[in-house]
């Protein structure tokens, strides 16, 4: 990727990390394997909601990819619960399912991925989720 059309996360001095939380090893892996070989930005797996509270506020993710399925605290839960941290609050996300709760998703600002997932989507999900999230940053700033 030239470095002309990165986005602005990845060229700040913000956290430039990308949170993976997925309970399938292979996919986990496919995804960090992906972001780190195909985008500018880190990426940090974490297979479970419960852990994924504990260790996203020291991660410090400029994006969430959360599994809709996961075990204990499923995504949207986690999501929620990651909301209410002053550190966390307006973080992008995509939740990844076969199945979603379209509605939940939308009411959140919430971007949707279907699995079984192609690589150019996921690119440009990760893309335009970072980008929207920049350009709402930026209005916010000088509007």
């Amino acid at each position: 990727m030239p470095k002309e059309i990165f986005p602005p996360a990845a060229r700040s001095s913000q956290s430039a990390t990308i949170l993976i939380v997925e309970d399938d090893a292979d996919v986990g892996q496919f995804l960090q394997q992906l972001i780190e070989e195909d985008t500018p930005y880190h990426s940090v797996v974490i297979e479970n909601g419960l852990t994924a509270l504990e260790k996203a506020p020291s991660v410090q993710p400029c994006l969430l990819l959360v599994d809709y399925r996961l075990p204990g605290v499923n995504g949207l839960e986690l999501y929620d619960r990651l909301q209410q941290r002053e550190d966390m609050r307006g973080i992008p996300a995509i939740m990844m399912s076969a199945v979603l709760p379209i509605e939940e998703l939308q009411k959140r600002g919430i971007y949707q991925l279907r699995k079984p997932m192609d690589v150019g989507n996921v690119l440009r999900m990760i893309t335009h989720a970072l980008m929207s999230f920049e350009e709402r940053q930026i209005h916010q700033q000088y509007c």
